[in-house]
């Protein structure tokens, strides 16, 4: 049996897991959807930030403190068993190959401003850039996750951080100059309280909810991490500080300066900065950002690559997943999974061929995942609240506060949030084309397949699975 401690143990410190966490869910990418709901983004923000960010960020930090071992699998394994843990760490890992794909058609759409901007509704150059990236950031992920984190802490800085910090500072400047204003700032209660009887402010809601999933996915590094009780708690409320801030204000840069009606939900990010860069005179530097942005969703991929597959590994390890899914290199990389992965995401990209408006595929693929993803997080605040009655004597470096009754009301938020994002993820995209019933009868079918198959490999198991640790 072979040892699979990695050569990259112990390496990873508070910064590098900070922008690793942040590149988990930080992008530009949601900013275009934020910016179609207007004012409306304030509120959204706030309900997002108390229903979402505030109750992942402290149940993940509580279960990744007391169970530092790659995340959501043993913390609903701890609660429910193995069989629910193997299903919760096995949707964890399809929601990331939905999302995944959805970043890397992003990738595509901000690359095309570096050289034609029409190249971004093309669906062959959309696939031709899912195919390379992900391939080519698979191929790098073979090295380990020290390689990993040094390409996602140089992603996140110069591809997202950089690239937002120009978009704020020139809408800025834009706005306190005194030029024409696409938001409506008007401080009324139709500006700023969005209507839950409109589904579309709910479909677009879901992509505030979209731009922080992933905080808890870091936890997968938790045997990497210097001082996991101490460091996880900072990286984790830095990571989701840093996030909220950049994102609203980007929100609200594009929706000042472009028309509601004007925002492609792809690109229109890149179309603001094309704005602000006509502006000012500055298009020449519309190519080098398209890059830098492209960089930074690139960064953000390399690092969701890895994450999931850790925690699918450890359930694999438990004896749930055949030998040949086991298989590591020399740095400890289950490269089997890595490769089967990339398959799957090649084959989804195909989808961009089948569906004819890319923006329409871009939105399925976010509600394939928000579906997917909101199931998980059900299951991982129920064993937050369980875990704290059935092991209240492990230690935990960080505890939710309040008791009980402080876990019950954090876990509950985050549940009951969670519960509502999945049956909001059942109503159809704005211009989707699809009828109600088609659309839902689509995201059913999806789930109940996903579901499925973890629950037909745990049935069909063997004892051996979990006996030898297979090596390549």
């Amino acid at each position: 049996m072979r040892n699979q401690r990695t050569k990259s143990e112990h390496q990873i410190g508070a910064l590098a897991l900070t922008l690793t966490t942040a590149a988990l869910f930080m992008t530009l990418r949601n900013m275009p959807m934020m910016a179609e709901t207007g004012m409306k983004m304030i509120l959204f923000n706030l309900i997002t930030i108390f229903a979402y960010l505030i109750p992942v960020a402290l149940v993940s930090a509580e279960l990744a403190t007391g169970w530092p071992k790659n995340g959501v699998y043993h913390w609903v394994e701890e609660a429910f068993g193995t069989r629910m843990g193997f299903i919760a760490v096995w949707m964890q890992w399809v929601q990331s190959i939905f999302g995944i794909t959805s970043i890397l058609a992003y990738i595509a759409a901000s690359l095309a401003y570096a050289f034609d901007p029409e190249l971004g509704t093309n669906k062959y150059f959309i696939i031709f850039i899912i195919l390379s990236v992900y391939w080519s950031a698979t191929l790098v992920n073979f090295r380990g996750s020290k390689g990993s984190g040094i390409i996602s802490s140089v992603a996140v800085s110069a591809g997202v951080l950089l690239p937002s910090v120009i978009l704020i500072a020139l809408g800025t400047i834009y706005v306190s100059s005194g030029n024409e204003l696409h938001l409506d700032t008007a401080l009324t209660a139709k500006n700023l309280v969005p209507s839950v009887w409109e589904t579309g402010n709910l479909v677009l809601f879901l992509s505030f909810i979209f731009g922080f999933v992933g905080v808890e996915v870091s936890a997968s590094h938790a045997r990497e991490v210097k001082n996991i009780r101490r460091v996880y708690p900072i990286a984790i409320f830095s990571a989701a500080g840093i996030g909220f801030i950049t994102t609203l204000l980007g929100g609200l840069t594009v929706a000042s300066v472009l028309p509601a009606g004007s925002i492609d939900q792809i690109n229109g990010a890149m179309q603001a900065f094309s704005a602000l860069l006509t502006h000012f005179k500055l298009l020449w530097f519309l190519p080098i950002i398209a890059v830098l942005v492209a960089l930074g969703a690139a960064g953000q991929v390399s690092t969701w690559i890895v994450g999931p597959v850790k925690g699918l590994f450890a359930a694999g390890q438990a004896g749930n997943l055949p030998l040949w899914a086991q298989k590591v290199n020399q740095q400890g990389v289950p490269t089997n999974l890595l490769v089967l992965q990339a398959v799957l995401i090649s084959l989804i990209a195909m989808f961009f061929i089948v569906v004819e408006d890319v923006n329409t595929a871009f939105l399925i693929l976010t509600s394939a995942a928000v579906l997917i993803y909101s199931l998980m997080y059900i299951l991982m605040y129920a064993a937050a609240i369980r875990l704290r009655y059935t092991h209240p004597e492990v230690e935990r470096a960080y505890r939710v506060p309040g008791g009980k009754k402080g876990m019950w009301l954090v876990a509950g938020t985050g549940l009951v949030a969670s519960a509502a994002c999945f049956a909001i993820g059942f109503i159809p995209p704005l211009h989707s084309g699809f009828a109600i019933e088609t659309f839902e009868l689509l995201m059913v079918a999806g789930l109940a397949i996903v579901v499925a198959v973890p629950v037909l490999i745990f049935s069909i198991r063997r004892p051996f699975w979990s006996l030898t640790k297979a090596t390549s």
